[in-house]
């Protein structure tokens, strides 16, 4: 699906999901105005800014909707000097779907926002990838060698992912979980000419294996125990970015 960036060795980009919002009527809200985090989601979002304050990033670009601008500044508060800057291709999915009850997509079969789309105007998983590749590609280019972060939307993170994963796009793929609120999946350029290497970290995914709440957590094979995953958080991640890439390779 996505040709090759002509991104220097260590050029990383690190996708960041916005945190949990306040949504009490139970909504797809979408690009609804004003939908902003909720006490969670700020909480989460503290835990990402924290891990990524070790960071010496470049730039900060977000969504232009309240709650990613709200989860840019939680970074941004960590990394001073650093310019927070709007780009639109980071923005939630457009679908005419917005403003519906979320218990609809529990009602409907084989409920997707793509397969068909509702309305002639909302966006195809291919307009979805299309744009998400844009800001990925003025990243690279902007920012060749350094580090940045890109805060977005569940299914705009995943659809790229997906691309960038050899696989092809299709509605079943991209019913696919969304990646964790708050969580990053970072796009590392080993070599000049090839395809990144894509590494998620979720923190509050990690919280819970060590808690031995994900299935089974500590008990699963190849998991760190309890008493090594409190002292040594790193075996987490790394126990984590293993599974899921695990997971890539047995995905069809």
């Amino acid at each position: 699906m996505p040709g090759g960036l002509d991104a220097a060795p260590g050029t990383r980009v690190i996708f960041v999901r916005h945190g949990h919002v306040h949504n009490p009527t139970g909504v797809i809200y979408g690009r609804m105005p004003r939908m902003r985090l909720s006490e969670q989601g700020r909480r989460d979002m503290e835990r990402t800014a924290c891990h990524l304050a070790a960071e010496q990033l470049a730039a900060i670009y977000t969504s232009p909707l309240l709650r990613a601008r709200e989860s840019a500044a939680s970074i941004a508060r960590y990394q001073p000097g650093v310019p927070v800057r709007r780009c639109s291709w980071l923005i939630e999915v457009r679908t005419s779907w917005q403003g519906e009850l979320n218990k609809i997509q529990d009602e409907i079969e084989g409920f997707s926002y793509y397969d068909p789309v509702k309305s002639a105007d909302d966006e195809t998983i291919l307009d979805v990838f299309s744009r998400m590749d844009r800001a990925l590609r003025l990243a690279v280019r902007r920012h060749n060698g350094q580090t940045v972060v890109c805060v977005s939307h569940g299914d705009p993170i995943k659809i790229l992912r997906i691309g960038y994963s050899g696989m092809e796009l299709t509605p079943q793929r991209v019913r696919m979980p969304d990646p964790g609120q708050a969580s990053m999946l970072t796009f590392h350029f080993w070599h000049s000419q090839a395809l990144p290497i894509i590494s998620p970290v979720d923190l509050g995914q990690m919280e819970r294996i060590i808690a031995g709440d994900i299935r089974g957590g500590a008990e699963r094979p190849g998991a760190p125990r309890r008493g090594e995953a409190a002292a040594r958080p790193e075996l987490v991640e790394r126990h984590v970015v293993r599974q899921a890439h695990r997971e890539r390779l047995a995905s069809p």
